[in-house]
């Protein structure tokens, strides 16, 4: 096949053979780049295309891809929530807290009437309102997750957080 290529050289195989691979990576890197933006398509690429993002240190990235995210039409509250925690945790890490309770804010507005798991990282969010000057709401919020104990008794672990709020 190489030599209907053209002329036959064995002192050119080496060289030509280089250039094919080299060829083959960049069209490869390139099926790539266009498949991984296509398939943006459903929540779940929207939320580990971002948390990738967050992972490299590409916040604004992430950002920008949550908010291209929150666009679909078919997301249940609960997802568009899982992406505002997203932003949250991204501006946060950020120490951007005004924008990170924003987030929260509008996450835990969606999830107001849904049976939410309790998770760890809301110490981290509620200690994200006080960084944001915003105890009185951290406060409101940690009554709000406190009364979910009525289906997950997990949200006891929180009431520490509430008695040093009120201190």
């Amino acid at each position: 096949m190489y030599k209907a290529w053209g002329e036959y050289k064995p002192k050119n195989l080496g060289f030509d053979a280089i250039s094919i691979f080299i060829d083959l990576f960049i069209i490869l890197v390139l099926l790539k780049t266009k498949n991984s933006r296509k398939s943006l398509t459903k929540f779940e690429h929207f939320y580990n295309e971002a948390f990738n993002c967050d992972e490299r240190k590409e916040y604004e990235k992430a950002l920008q891809i949550r908010e291209e995210g929150l666009k679909l039409q078919s997301l249940t509250n609960l997802q568009r929530a899982e992406l505002q925690i997203g932003n949250g945790g991204t501006y946060s890490y950020l120490k951007d807290y005004k924008n990170a309770t924003n987030s929260f804010d509008k996450a835990f507005e969606l999830v107001k009437l849904e049976k939410i798991p309790y998770d760890e990282q809301y110490k981290v969010i509620i200690e994200c309102y006080v960084k944001a000057n915003r105890k009185e709401d951290a406060i409101i919020l940690v009554e709000a997750l406190l009364e979910r104990q009525s289906y997950n008794k997990k949200f006891i672990r929180l009431q520490p957080i509430m008695d040093q709020l009120l201190t």
